[in-house]
């Protein structure tokens, strides 16, 4: 009996736990939709415009209007307005930088860390089981700084993942705060002495600073990167102006270390350990902040297959964390009423997506069925969509990369479309992934100094 426990339990984790519940969520939507119009009386389905599919889709993106417009009113008034920072607030720090195979970038930015102005920081470079030159360029930099600069090798036998080798270096390191850097990572020489006073909160257990594609002039696909992340930095500052639900972003980011003890250091089972953390400090009680004025700088992605690859495991990570932390995130009293707005809303570029592809699926099956259709409605709410991504990404052009009004109406739409033509395949490639696949999708690194 304790074995057969044993195997049901080893058999509800991980991809079986959220896929059910995936499944679960759809289908209860599903007979929500067949439950109102089956029992809702007829005389008040008619007067909805469309079926009522599409009525609970519109509700969705009316949902979406009114966070767009709460989050914009709310980032006004903080400009106007700033909160006061505690300047005086600086523990001590350890740099994590993991690198896997990234001779091209790793010796020029450790190189770059060893010169920022802080007092009291130390660098650890971890070796995650690379077989290329990243070790011995390490040890090129750490000859020349043994006092600021660690090196963690991690051999082959080593757990696969960021996440892993942030552990790994969590448990010999014993700075107040962690840093956490990508292998390209580029930031100001005083970042660490602008950013840190964010911390001084015993309510804040991290924070995150603005991401900036480094090189957007190398081609068009990463020039619309560098102007999405615009719209990322607008809506992550209209979280921390309403304390939403603010995520980190894996560079550039900063944890104390009770945190990390508090909720067990970085999830070794997620693909993506930033967005993982993010929720797991969130339904413990952890604040997050976003820091705007504080950069870090990052290489675009410049191909396409390569963006694909980044944005699945985005894609995938980010839903299945919420599956992950689904129970916790329903229990009361875990997040503020702005957060769980906050969540909902961003869970709805995961489910509209979908919802909107099996409804036009669903509306050429009655048109050629000879039934009474929807599809000019339907057209509407897609419309609808892209004017609040439109919306968002206008503002974030306006205000961080101060662009013109026409510039910013011009990139806001070419924007629009690359991110439209990516996200709704990825999406759709997500959902069958974690639906109908045995295996979860693997960590695959990003291409750096290509």
């Amino acid at each position: 009996m304790a074995l057969r426990q044993l195997k049901i339990f080893t058999w509800w984790k991980g991809n079986n736990r959220e896929r059910f519940l995936l499944f679960g969520i759809i289908a209860a939507i599903w007979l929500l939709i067949t439950a109102l119009e089956e029992f809702v009386p007829q005389k008040f389905l008619d007067l909805l415009p469309c079926n009522v599919s599409l009525a609970l889709l519109a509700l969705l993106l009316l949902c979406m209007l009114f966070h767009s417009i709460f989050l914009f009113i709310a980032q006004y008034h903080r400009r106007k307005k700033p909160r006061e920072l505690d300047t005086k607030y600086s523990p001590s720090i350890d740099i994590f930088i993991s690198a896997h195979n990234e001779q091209n970038v790793i010796k020029e930015t450790l190189e770059f860390m060893m010169d920022l102005n802080y007092d009291d920081y130390k660098v650890y470079a971890i070796n995650d089981r690379s077989n290329d030159s990243t070790l011995d360029l390490m040890r090129s930099v750490a000859a020349k700084h043994p006092e600021r600069l660690i090196i963690l090798d991690r051999h082959t036998d080593a757990v696969p993942g960021k996440a892993a080798a942030l552990n790994d270096a969590l448990r010999i390191s014993n700075s107040e705060v962690i840093c956490v850097f990508d292998a390209d990572a580029r930031v100001e020489k005083d970042f660490l002495r602008n950013i840190v006073p964010y911390l001084n909160d015993p309510l804040v257990g991290a924070v995150q600073s603005q991401k900036v594609i480094s090189n957007p002039e190398k081609n068009f696909l990463v020039k619309c990167q560098f102007h999405e992340y615009a719209m990322d930095t607008y809506l992550q500052m209209g979280r921390d102006s309403i304390r939403g639900s603010v995520e980190l972003r894996g560079n550039g980011q900063l944890i104390k270390r009770e945190t990390l003890e508090h909720v067990g250091g970085w999830n070794e089972d997620t693909l993506t350990d930033d967005l993982d953390l993010s929720t797991c400090l969130h339904v413990n009680g952890w604040d997050i902040r976003f820091s705007p004025e504080n950069k870090v700088y990052e290489e675009g992605v410049p191909t396409m297959a390569g963006l694909i690859k980044q944005r699945r495991r985005w894609a995938e990570g980010s839903m299945r964390r919420y599956l992950n932390y689904f129970l916790q995130l329903l229990k009361p009293g875990n997040l503020t009423l702005n957060q769980i707005f906050d969540t909902f809303v961003f869970l709805c570029q995961f489910s509209i997506p979908l919802w909107v592809s099996l409804d036009i699926v669903y509306e050429f099956i009655r048109y050629f069925s000879h039934r009474e259709t929807y599809i000019s409605f339907l057209m509407l709410l897609s419309i609808s969509l892209g004017l609040i991504m439109f919306m968002n990404q206008f503002h974030g052009l306006r205000i961080y990369k101060q662009y013109s009004i026409i510039k910013s109406i011009l990139y806001s739409l070419i924007t629009n479309f690359y991110f439209f033509g990516i996200w709704v395949t990825i999406i759709i490639i997500t959902y069958r992934k974690i639906l109908f696949s045995r295996t979860v999708g693997t960590w695959v690194r990003t291409e750096h100094g290509t």
